[in-house]
């Protein structure tokens, strides 16, 4: 479809640009109560609570395994570990890979080990690519900044393509914004605690995105090829008939024309923003990890997936959408506020937003641990997002 050129919405947003998508980010505003001129301060004043991924202790590891060898001589030096005969716990951790943390006894360093591959075989081509896809993707957010404080990402502090498709990264300590998350969405944290982290992620992730803004506009093809895969996955499992499967065809063409979706220019994207790949510490620090997803394309990809785990969250434990809808508000008003004019920023952004928010409910779907009658709920959220154009 024909594409207008409005410029980028980073750095500098045009005046006045939006006409069409104000109708739409005023509906979205009002669903969600997120207007601008409605927002008051938040205490946040709360304390911090460092909290550690679950993990399995496995032994310590063998002398004679080649990953001994890498972290010895390539890998600890860079943290300033020099001395000889290190011995080094070993812990399996939670991830889509097989993630582990090696803990070096004397010094208390830590790192973290991701194997695309099977550990100590040599691995495919493709995970050979994935692996060198983190890498790249972790050394150009670092390049363009982020790696201090505010915004921290974790450091590749070495690779192994012949062992497992290995990548060896910084570790961080933190407190994840799905511990957060959890705690407010059963109400046993303050909500203060929330709107804290969320701010902070807003500019992290406006940085991210502002920092690597390129001249080309977003191909929306791309996002809706991916609503069409998550329907068909989650029609092969029974959880959707045919009749939805065409419903979300047709919302997805629907928003094809929908100007607003083509008309932002492509940014770096964190690729899977969800709350486990966000740390928090005091102030306004965030570490970011996992960054095996990441690509180019529409800043609002990673912006409505955080806007659809706050969304799920608040479900999953009230019951209701609605208890997320400030949350969303706030976070969508925040990241709006590091742009030339916010208002215009916010919404242009909030117009977009609905459609990614839907796909990533549809994406919680498909998890096996979801019961089919929450599972149906989740699709009917998603529904009713992408019926707001």
């Amino acid at each position: 479809m024909p594409r207008r050129r409005i410029g980028r919405i980073s750095p500098a947003l045009p005046q006045g640009f939006f006409g069409g998508p104000a109708a739409c980010a005023i509906d979205f505003l009002v669903t969600f109560q997120c207007r601008p001129w409605s927002y008051c301060v938040h205490d946040v004043h709360t304390c911090v609570t460092f909290v550690q991924v679950k993990r399995e202790y496995l032994g310590t590891l063998n002398q004679a395994d080649p990953i001994y060898n890498i972290l010895s001589h390539d890998v600890l030096p860079q943290l300033g570990v020099t001395t000889n005969g290190q011995r080094y716990r070993v812990f399996r951790l939670g991830g889509s890979n097989a993630v582990f943390e090696y803990e070096e006894r004397e010094s208390g360093h830590r790192v973290i080990g991701k194997f695309y591959g099977e550990s100590g075989t040599r691995a495919s081509p493709r995970a050979v690519d994935r692996m060198w896809r983190e890498y790249r993707a972790v050394d150009h957010m670092r390049r363009v900044g982020l790696d201090g404080y505010p915004h921290h990402v974790m450091r590749a502090l070495g690779t192994a393509p012949d062992q497992g498709a290995a990548i060896f990264l910084e570790h961080l300590r933190g407190e994840t914004l799905g511990v957060v998350l959890d705690g407010v969405a059963r109400e046993v944290r303050p909500p203060s605690a929330l709107y804290e982290r969320l701010t902070a992620l807003a500019f992290f992730l406006a940085t991210m995105h502002n920092r690597t803004v390129t001249d080309d506009l977003v191909d929306f093809h791309d996002d809706v090829r991916y609503l069409g895969l998550l329907s068909e996955s989650l029609r092969h499992h029974r959880h959707m008939g045919d009749q939805s499967l065409r419903e979300f065809g047709s919302l997805g063409d629907r928003w094809k024309r929908f100007g607003p979706m083509w008309e932002d220019h492509r940014v770096c994207l964190h690729g899977d923003a969800t709350p486990a790949n966000f740390l928090f510490t005091d102030g306004m620090w965030v570490g970011g990890i996992d960054f095996e997803r990441s690509h180019y394309g529409d800043r609002v990809f990673d912006v409505g997936r955080i806007a659809g785990e706050l969304q799920h969250a608040f479900m999953l434990n009230q019951g209701n959408r609605r208890g997320a809808e400030p949350y969303i508000g706030h976070f969508l008003w925040e990241y709006s506020c590091h742009f030339p004019d916010r208002e215009a920023a916010f919404a242009h952004i909030c117009a977009r937003v609905p459609f990614h928010l839907a796909t990533t409910l549809l994406r919680v779907a498909r998890n096996p641990w979801i019961t089919n009658e929450y599972r149906t709920k989740l699709i009917e959220a998603a529904r009713d997002a992408l019926r707001s154009l």
